[in-house]
């Protein structure tokens, strides 16, 4: 479990892994949004330790007013809701009732699930979307149907197969999600990313 970082800022928001880290500031530049340190709690079943470790410091109340936090829905959305909540109620926060849902007062807290806090998916979900009128993307799926006609069988996770295919056409093919956020390679006016962005404004 990666331990929590120095707090920095008074809005704080908390989401799965290193690659989210990166891609959630990239578009937090892009809003022109100060004044958000974003940390990453590791994968998802590492959650409930971070929470409590960075809960522990007395000054905690003091310096965090708004606490988001952003995980995958993966095959269940309402399952990784409730899971975040758990999270929090164990490390002594309270827990909004739904999604977007603010609770609480110093901090507020609030919780997005991804793609859209509703559906299934994942952070590479909502990328996916954005890029699909890309020219690149016919290639992307030409090359996925020669697989299957190659090999008889297809990555077992095609979101983040395709997503990676993608990023392989970008002028450097070697970047991961975050790095390639960082780099101008998605289009952050695409609407695949509104929910998202409003979430972030309203932190």
């Amino acid at each position: 479990m990666p331990a929590p970082r120095h707090i920095t800022a008074t809005k704080l928001l908390v989401v799965e892994g290193r690659d989210a880290e990166a891609f959630f500031n990239a578009l937090l530049r892009h809003l022109g949004l100060a004044g958000v340190q974003v940390q990453s709690f590791g994968g998802k079943d590492e959650l409930p330790g971070f929470l409590k470790a960075l809960r522990t410091p007395p000054s905690f109340v003091e310096q965090v007013a708004s606490l988001g936090l952003v995980r995958d829905a993966e095959t269940d959305p309402a399952a990784a809701f409730q899971s975040v909540c758990s999270a929090l109620r164990n490390a002594g926060l309270p827990a909004p009732q739904q999604p977007l849902m603010r609770t609480g007062e110093r901090p507020q807290i609030s919780v997005f699930i991804l793609p859209n806090a509703t559906t299934t998916g994942k952070l590479e979900t909502i990328c996916l979307q954005a890029v699909a009128s890309h020219p690149a993307m016919p290639c992307v799926e030409e090359y996925f149907r020669c697989v299957r006609r190659q090999t008889g069988r297809l990555p077992a996770d095609m979101v983040k197969a395709q997503v990676h295919a993608f990023l392989a056409s970008c002028p450097k093919p070697d970047l991961l999600l975050g790095q390639a956020a960082h780099a101008g390679y998605l289009p952050w006016d695409s609407p695949a990313f509104d929910h998202i962005k409003g979430f972030l404004c309203q932190l």
